[in-house]
């Protein structure tokens, strides 16, 4: 019984955590796109939808326990976790501070590049130890 139950929470799982990677990845991508270039925002969302749908791959091939190739492992990494720290870091200050013009800067400049390089960093340990368990099993 309980094997059908997890398997009933991972075919919700992948959609809701793929969709929710994607909007992330999505919006992060191309707020930071729109800011540091002048490009029009029909260019931008190409770059912006590509990682994005490589950030929703990931995340189901993730959840649903599948194997990655590293490289994908480690871009998926830095783009997801990312992602997260230019969400928490852009919109948090706004949210908390109304009054600092400032705030977002933290996102931008801080929280999205640590984010990135420890995304990275995730990502190349979690390839690692699953070659790792990959040649155990053998």
């Amino acid at each position: 019984m309980q094997i059908w139950i997890g398997v009933g929470m991972t075919q919700i799982l992948k959609p809701i955590v793929s969709l929710m990677m994607f909007l992330i990845v999505l919006f992060s991508v191309g707020t930071i796109l729109s800011i540091t270039t002048q490009y029009a925002m029909t260019i931008l969302a190409i770059p912006s939808l590509a990682s994005a749908m490589l950030a929703a791959w990931a995340a189901w091939k993730l959840v649903s326990g599948d194997h990655i190739h590293p490289v994908m492992a480690i871009a998926s990494g830095a783009l997801i976790l990312g992602g997260l720290c230019f969400i928490i870091g852009f919109l948090g200050p706004m949210a908390i501070g109304k009054d600092t013009g400032q705030g977002p800067l933290v996102g931008i400049f801080i929280a999205t590049p640590l984010g990135v390089v420890v995304g990275a960093l995730a990502g190349y340990a979690y390839a690692s130890r699953q070659k790792s368990v990959d040649s155990a099993m053998e």
